[in-house]
């Protein structure tokens, strides 16, 4: 799950198969839209992390345009085969020249779609747009895909603000509590179903993450006013 904790805009939660600084990346984008006042401008938004150049099946399209033709591929082994300066023992070696060759290599594959979504992002007509929008301050612990180059990145294009906490410091950011106060629902009721689990979960967020007292202590502790 992931989930924003808002204090003077709407809060945000979804449930993610993954949890990779892609998926992350596409919930910035849905929280974005979901604080936007222009309808152009999430229309926009929406249209990105939903284009067709994100789909598995055309991204392998895109990747085979840049496979090696079954000659080259008998070259590069060939080359690898015979190369007496190499350490790499033939096997291995024949085996990661056929690994970068697969269409199906996932890494290959979430690689080009991370290159894609940035490419969506970079709409000249989206920065204009939301740099005209209330600006967000998210304040995130430093996990890796909070801190990845394409967070960073759509970040500035999305207009947010990345507030992170000093390392090891999760009991300073106040949505902390949020999951320990849903966790202890969770765990005191039935499900049977990871859909009725999910369901749970965003039920209970909804109807508790507006209490001021989860974020009150935080913002006076930090001399913050709203």
């Amino acid at each position: 799950m992931i989930g924003y904790q808002s204090i003077n805009c709407q809060s945000y939660v979804e449930a993610t198969k993954k949890s990779n600084a892609y998926t992350f990346l596409i919930s910035l984008c849905k929280f974005r839209i979901l604080n936007s006042e222009n309808e152009t401008c999430s229309k926009l938004i929406t249209e990105a992390i939903n284009h067709p150049n994100l789909l598995e099946e055309n991204i392998k399209k895109e990747i085979s345009k840049d496979l090696s033709s079954e000659y080259e591929l008998i070259n590069k082994i060939n080359d690898k085969l015979y190369d007496d300066n190499s350490k790499e023992k033939s096997l291995e070696s024949i085996r990661r020249i056929c690994n970068k060759e697969d269409l199906n290599n996932k890494a290959k594959i979430e690689r080009r779609k991370r290159i894609n979504i940035n490419n969506n992002l970079e709409n000249p007509k989206i920065k204009e747009l939301t740099s005209k929008e209330k600006r967000i301050n998210i304040v995130l612990d430093n996990a890796r895909i909070h801190t990845a180059k394409m967070i960073q990145k759509a970040a500035e294009i999305l207009n947010i603000n990345l507030i992170f906490l000093r390392p090891y410091c999760l009991d300073l950011n106040p949505i902390e509590d949020v999951w320990r106060v849903i966790k202890k629902t969770i765990y005191k009721t039935t499900y049977n179903s990871t859909k009725e689990l999910i369901n749970l979960f965003e039920e209970k967020f909804y109807e508790i993450i507006e209490s001021k007292s989860f974020y009150e202590n935080w913002l006076e502790l930090n001399g913050i006013n709203f």
